[in-house]
């Protein structure tokens, strides 16, 4: 749970904290096009003092920084799906340029997925008692580790309505167990690094095949921004980074509830 750290320790091909923060950064990107929620420009001062806050060593200046974010009236939304990923953005940007060291993309990254967690807790179409809503089972393969990219999906997704089951890392034999016990109207997976496409072509078709085909698939992640590596995973019913795509290619566009608006209280 190091959003891509563990592969500056080991040795791993791939940009570690940059990949987790272009993940995270671009696809909200494509999330939040068209969410009227988040519409407002994000305040540059505001996101240099989240950016010092999360890397401080104590709490204290993001406990300083919470009036601030009231009195701007940045709603719960736009922190999740705006200002937390500029900010990842910022810090593998940090750890690229050598401005940021490790501790400090470690430390950033983890608060900003407690701060995640924390505004997030009542986007919940499970809590919210919506059972009878979609229900999509979020993937990242063995191997992956950008754990706030997916995070910030996941609430996305609960914030439209949709009950959303993550997993990170499940093998084949676990995720049989949950497909008898739980139902899936979709999957979605994301992988960030190259060296990962095997294993999400591995995925995809273990998926097909324990569903008979009736499961759709959808896959996106950092790895396909630039479009060039779409055709290398012909079985996943779609490609792309833009959830509502996703969903409407799943068929589950139309079936969606209306956003929960009314609890994107500020933060």
């Amino acid at each position: 749970m190091h959003d891509g750290l563990h592969r500056e320790r080991v040795g791993l091909a791939g940009d570690g904290p940059v990949a987790v923060s272009r993940f995270a950064a671009e696809i909200v990107a494509r999330l939040s096009a068209r969410d009227g929620a988040t519409n407002a420009p994000m305040r540059e001062d505001l996101v240099r003092r989240l950016l010092d806050a999360v890397r401080s060593t104590g709490r204290a200046p993001f406990e300083a920084l919470k009036p601030e974010l009231r009195r701007a009236r940045v709603s719960r939304v736009a922190l999740a799906e705006l200002y937390i990923p500029e900010v990842a953005r910022r810090l593998g940007q940090g750890w690229h340029e050598d401005t940021c060291t490790f501790a400090e993309v470690t430390i950033g990254t983890a608060r900003l997925q407690a701060i995640l967690r924390d505004i997030a807790t009542s986007w919940s179409a499970d809590e919210s008692g919506m059972r009878d809503g979609p229900t999509v089972l979020v993937l990242l393969p063995q191997g992956e580790q950008h754990t706030l990219g997916a995070m910030v999906a996941v609430a996305k997704l609960r914030r439209l309505g949709i009950s959303v089951c993550l997993r990170i890392g499940t093998g084949p034999a676990e995720l049989r167990e949950l497909f008898v016990r739980r139902g899936f109207d979709a999957v979605l997976i994301s992988i960030a690094h190259a060296e990962m496409l095997e294993v999400c072509r591995n995925l995809v078709k273990t998926l097909k095949d324990m569903t008979g085909n009736t499961v759709p698939v959808a896959v996106g992640g950092a790895l396909f921004l630039d479009g060039t590596e779409t055709a290398s995973l012909p079985g996943a019913d779609i490609v792309t980074n833009d959830i509502e795509t996703a969903l409407q290619a799943c068929g589950l566009g139309g079936s969606l509830p209306r956003p929960q608006q009314g609890r994107a209280r500020e933060a």
